[in-house]
C-alpha cells in the first residue's frame, strides 16, 4: 500500500491518536510554558461561565449582589483577560511556528516558496490548513448545540435566555462558518461563545500577511503592526468616550457589542504576541538576563496583571481613568504574559516554569479546541436537563465547576479522538508544505 495511503488510514487509528494526544513530548517547535498558559486560562473561562450561566436560574439572586463586593469576585468579572491570554498565545505560536518553518533549509530552497507567487502560495496554504483545521469540528458542535436546544426548548421546565441557538444555528450558521458572526447583532449569533473563535481567525487573516511582509521586509511588519496597535487604542478610548463606558463589575459586559467582541478593540494581545513569537525565535529561545532585571522584572508584571484584575474594587473611575483602563489593560496584560513566557523559556522563569511546563498537563492542554467549544453546552444541558432553579452559594458553585470541568474534558477527548484528530492527521498528509503542518 503506497505510504499517503497507509498515513491516511492511521489517522483514524484510536490507539495512534490517544498516543499522540497523551505524549509528555513537545518538541523542539514549541514553546512548553504556553500549554500551562492554555490550561489554567480555560479553567478561568469555564469558572467564570459556570458561576454567570448558572446565575441566571438562582433562587437567591441576592448571591451574586454580596458576592460582587468581595475583591475575590473579581476573578469572574474580569475574566475578559483570560480571553486576551488566549488572542496573545495565538499570535505567538503561530509567529515563532512561521519563522522556525522559514528557517529550515530545504523549504527556503523550494522554488515554489520564493517570489511573489510564492508568497500567494504561502499565504493561501495557512489559511486553507487553518480553516479545515478548525471548521469541521467547529460545525458540528453547532450541529449538537442547535439539536439539544431544541429538543431542551420543547421539553425542559427551565427556561434561558442565553440558550436561543434553536433558532438562531438554522438561520446564522453560514456567518460562524465564514467567522464574521462578530459583524452582526448578538441576537443573531449562534453560540454566542464564539465570538472568540471569529476574532482569532480574523486576526490570524491579518497576521499572517504580517508574517509574510516581515520574512522580507522586517521594519515595514514593524510599522504595520505600530500602525494597528496604536489604530486600536484610539479606536477604543473613543468607543469609550462616546458611550460613557465606565468599567465595573456589577456589569462587566456593558457595550458588549461595541468594546468587548469587536476586532478592532481586541487585537492588541494578538499583535504584542506576534512580536514575542518573533523574538522568541530572533534569540533562539535563549537570553543571559542580569539578576536585577529578572529581580525587577518578575515582580512588576505580577503586580500590574493584580492591579488589572482587581483594580476596580471600591474604585470609582472618571472619564480618563475609564479611557486609560478600558483602552490599555488589555495590551498592558499582553506585555506582562510577554514577560512570562521569555523569562520562563529562557530559563528564567523559576517555580513558575516548572508550574507553567510541568509535563503531565500536556495532553489536557491539547484538548483546550474542544473544551471551548463544548463546555457551555454542558453547562447548558446540566441546568436544562435538571428542570428547577438553583439555590446557590460558595461550596455549590466550587462543586458545580469541578464537575463541569471534569464533563467537559471528558466529552472533548472523545470528540477530539474521533473528529479532531483525524482530520488534523489527514490535513498534515495534504498540505501543499508539510513543513508548516503545526501553524
Amino acid at each position: 500500500m503506497p505510504k499517503p495511503c497507509s498515513e491516511a488510514l492511521l489517522s483514524f487509528s484510536l490507539l495512534v491518536n490517544i498516543f499522540k494526544l497523551c505524549s509528555l513530548d513537545v518538541g523542539v517547535d514549541t514553546l512548553a510554558p504556553i500549554h500551562g498558559l492554555r490550561f489554567y486560562s480555560m479553567l478561568w473561562v469555564i469558572l467564570t461561565h459556570t458561576c454567570l450561566i448558572f446565575n441566571e436560574i438562582s433562587e437567591n439572586k441576592t448571591f451574586r449582589d454580596r458576592a460582587e463586593k468581595h475583591i475575590l469576585y473579581h476573578t469572574v468579572g474580569n475574566s475578559i483577560y483570560s480571553v486576551d491570554t488566549f488572542f496573545f498565545i495565538s499570535g505567538c505560536l503561530v509567529t515563532f511556528l512561521y519563522y522556525r518553518a522559514m528557517a529550515n533549509k530545504r523549504l527556503r530552497e523550494r522554488r515554489v516558496t520564493q517570489g511573489c507567487r510564492g508568497q500567494i502560495l504561502q499565504y493561501l496554504a495557512m489559511m486553507l490548513y487553518r480553516y479545515f483545521r478548525l471548521t469541521p469540528i467547529y460545525l458540528l458542535v453547532i450541529g449538537l448545540v442547535q439539536v439539544s436546544m431544541k429538543w431542551y426548548h420543547d421539553h425542559s421546565m427551565i427556561e434561558l435566555s442565553t440558550a436561543l441557538d434553536y433558532e438562531t444555528c438554522g438561520k446564522f450558521w453560514w456567518r460562524n462558518a465564514l467567522y464574521i458572526n462578530t459583524f452582526y447583532s448578538v441576537a443573531e449569533r449562534c453560540i454566542s461563545w464564539s465570538w472568540y473563535l471569529a476574532n482569532d481567525t480574523q486576526f490570524y487573516t491579518v497576521g499572517t500577511i504580517i508574517l509574510l511582509i516581515g520574512a522580507n521586509f522586517l521594519p515595514a511588519a514593524a510599522v504595520i503592526i505600530a500602525f494597528f496597535l496604536i489604530g486600536s487604542w484610539v479606536t477604543t478610548a473613543i468607543i469609550t468616550l462616546h458611550a460613557g463606558h465606565v468599567p465595573s463589575i456589577q456589569d462587566p459586559f456593558a457595550h458588549y457589542e461595541s468594546l468587548y467582541d469587536k476586532p478592532w478593540t481586541r487585537i492588541g494581545p494578538y499583535l504584542i504576541g506576534i512580536v514575542t513569537g518573533w523574538y522568541l525565535f530572533r534569540i533562539n529561545c535563549k537570553a543571559d538576563m542580569k539578576k536585577v532585571v529578572v529581580a525587577f522584572g518578575w515582580p512588576l508584571s505580577l503586580v500590574i496583571m493584580i492591579c488589572i484584575v482587581y483594580g476596580l474594587h471600591e474604585a470609582n473611575f472618571g472619564p480618563t481613568l475609564s479611557v486609560l483602563y478600558t483602552t490599555l489593560s488589555h495590551s498592558a496584560w499582553a506585555m506582562c504574559l510577554a514577560w512570562i513566557l521569555i523569562a520562563c523559556v529562557t530559563d528564567h522563569g523559576g517555580a513558575v516554569n516548572r508550574v507553567l511546563s510541568w509535563k503531565y498537563m500536556y495532553p489536557l492542554s491539547r484538548l483546550t479546541y474542544c473544551v471551548y467549544l463544548v463546555h457551555p453546552m454542558l453547562i447548558r444541558v446540566f441546568i436544562l436537563q435538571s428542570g428547577r432553579s438553583w439555590y446557590l452559594s460558595i461550596s455549590s458553585l466550587a462543586v458545580l465547576f469541578l464537575g463541569n470541568v471534569v464533563t467537559s474534558y471528558a466529552v472533548s477527548l472523545f470528540l477530539s479522538l474521533l473528529f479532531e484528530a483525524p482530520m488534523v492527521s489527514l490535513l498534515r498528509i495534504l498540505h501543499p508544505l508539510r513543513e508548516w503542518k503545526q501553524l
